[in-house]
């Protein structure tokens, strides 16, 4: 799902391989918690107006508000018809939802994204590569032209809970996305990096808002207006 995150982040810098066009290889979004992982998603979803794809967003926690929260413009009402979230509070959940609204649903998603997935794994060593499994086959379930598989973008807060953890599911995703602060900047300013096998790494600055996603437990990652700037 890279090509997704590089819609919604725009232009890498000059030399970072812009050149190339990025495979559609499911995405592991990996950053401390509020460095804007979904803030990210939530732009992922919503790029491309009406002319994007339709999208699933899940995610352990209702999110307060999408981004371009007030005193800045707000996502496009177009794009919000795309957009269908669900927040599963237990694996479980995840399981049934994943499997109804995307593999037996005569409508499914061209755009699955998962959010906070560590809050889904507990502390098992067997469930991470099971749950993982789970995501990828279901964006490989056969479908009848012109529908296609749906692409997929997971988030991690790092660091894991368990140190199996991020191992495992980096078997899965062979695309990777990490964010940090970006030390030096004003607050509210992010550093991405997009990492695709086969090519040059991407970079990108991105501002972000406040905290738009509490997790219960205080954490929260950032939302709000994103702008890219060269790294």
């Amino acid at each position: 799902m890279a090509a997704a995150l590089e819609r919604a982040l725009g232009p890498a810098a000059p030399g970072d391989g812009s050149e190339a066009a990025l495979p559609p290889l499911p995405v592991l979004v990996l950053g401390p918690a509020g460095s804007g992982r979904t803030s990210l998603l939530l732009r992922t979803a919503l790029a491309g107006g009406a002319d994007g794809p339709r999208a699933l967003f899940l995610a352990p926690n209702a999110i307060p508000r999408l981004p371009g929260g007030p005193g800045g413009p707000g996502p496009d009402p177009r794009a919000l018809q795309r957009l269908e979230l669900r927040y599963p509070r237990s694996r479980l959940s995840l399981c049934h939802e994943l499997v109804s609204r995307v593999s037996l649903s005569p409508h499914p998603p061209s755009l699955l994204l998962l959010d906070d997935l560590e809050r889904y794994l507990g502390m098992s060593p067997n469930v991470p590569s099971r749950l993982a499994a789970l995501l990828l086959e279901l964006t490989r379930v056969p479908r009848c032209p012109p529908r296609v598989p749906p692409q997929l973008v997971a988030s991690l807060s790092l660091p894991p809970p368990a140190p199996h953890i991020l191992g495992t599911l980096l078997r899965f995703f062979p695309a990777r996305c990490h964010l940090s602060p970006a030390r030096g900047d004003s607050p509210g300013y992010a550093r991405v990096t997009l990492r695709c096998p086969g090519t040059s790494p991407r970079r990108w600055r991105l501002r972000l808002g406040h905290a738009e996603h509490g997790d219960g437990d205080g954490d929260g990652d950032g939302d709000g207006d994103s702008e890219e700037e060269w790294a």
